[in-house]
């Protein structure tokens, strides 16, 4: 094709349907007279960046839709080629197709696994809360032997109580179920409640323990719940993956508008081949001893709830030294006006 916008010279036989352009005639006047301005700038790029593609619907050919490659040759010349873009949009329509049925059937599969889960937990809590009042000997002592199957129907129990929660959550994140519930609150007051909830775990567990710095107050803007599953996910992880003697670590920080919570153990460490999986649903890394104390939806669970926030997951682990698990929230309140939070239990006191 010339600068013009004349045709020079034809090669092959056309598509059947399509009316076959003859040497001279103006490549606009084959188009309907919409598409014109659309073929100026395919024919403008093509010149400036060496080549093009437009979609073109033919008037001859009724239903058809042509494709117009446009390839910069010597000078300021054209190579056109022009060819039926109906085998491509057959199989553009059934990818999609399949990707829409996809979709459905993904988010039935995680209301149903919703509905499940909160039905099993109000039993799940009446068996874990009659074998506590065994474990306990409310009704009176109990044989060693019945007292030690009260403490493994309890322990298991909250295993199972784990399970069904990170389920639930996950698959009320992956429904669209999950609502954020955004409040201004101080970071360490939700971090604290962890803290106490899992203290006595990391003591029964031999492992130290050291906690985040508490001075700052870090006012931020999210939703408390998920703040709190967040860290807890992560220190639970950090406290299974680390045999007696080793320690664990947590830090709470504000980055610019970012909310830091990282959580670090001494543990087995993960291999770089497991790194990448981790953060999918059931995916696990470590021993068969460190996969057997988890579902593998822990870090799903964290990934998702970030990812609501706008926030990011990133781990590193060295293997047999150590992992640190790094969460990213842009949820800082620019300007800090709650009172400061007395950790110690006593009630807040303003600022001055």
């Amino acid at each position: 094709m010339s600068p013009s916008g004349r045709i020079v010279a034809i090669w092959g036989p056309g598509i059947p349907g399509v009316p076959l352009p003859a040497p001279g005639d103006r490549l606009a006047d084959l188009f309907p007279p919409a598409e014109a301005r659309a073929l100026e700038r395919t024919r403008d790029l093509a010149r400036e960046d060496g080549g093009a593609i437009l979609r073109l619907p033919s008037e001859a050919g009724g239903d058809a839709w042509l494709g117009l490659e446009l390839v910069r040759g010597p000078g300021r010349d054209l190579t056109g080629r022009v060819f039926d873009l109906r085998p491509f949009l057959s199989r553009e329509a059934a990818l999609e197709s399949a990707l829409r049925d996809s979709e459905a059937r993904s988010a039935g599969k995680s209301r149903f696994l919703a509905s499940l889960s909160h039905e099993l937990r109000t039993p799940l809590n009446a068996i874990m809360g009659f074998a506590d009042a065994m474990r306990e000997e409310v009704l009176g002592p109990l044989p060693p032997r019945y007292r030690g199957y009260a403490e493994l129907i309890h322990e298991s129990g909250e295993l199972l109580l784990e399970l069904i929660s990170d389920v639930l959550d996950l698959s009320r994140v992956e429904a669209d179920r999950f609502a954020l519930h955004p409040e201004v609150f101080d970071a360490r007051e939700a971090v604290t409640a962890v803290i106490r909830l899992m203290r006595g775990q990391i003591e029964r567990a031999g492992l130290s323990f050291d906690a985040p710095d508490m001075r700052r107050r870090m006012e931020v803007r999210a939703d408390r719940r998920a703040l709190k599953q967040i860290a807890l996910n992560l220190l639970s992880n950090a406290v299974k993956a680390t045999p007696a003697g080793g320690g664990v670590r947590l830090s709470l920080d504000a980055e610019g508008g970012d909310l830091v919570v990282s959580v670090a153990d001494t543990g087995r460490g993960i291999p770089p081949e497991d790194l990448e999986r981790l953060g999918r649903p059931f995916e696990q890394a470590g021993d068969p001893a460190t996969r057997a104390s988890g579902s593998g939806l822990g870090l799903s669970v964290v990934k998702a709830l970030a990812g609501l926030h706008g926030g990011t997951l990133a781990i590193r682990s060295e293997p047999w030294v150590g992992t640190e698990a790094t969460i990213r929230l842009p949820v800082i309140v620019a300007q800090q006006t709650q009172p400061e939070l007395d950790l110690t239990g006593s009630r807040p006191r303003p600022r001055p």
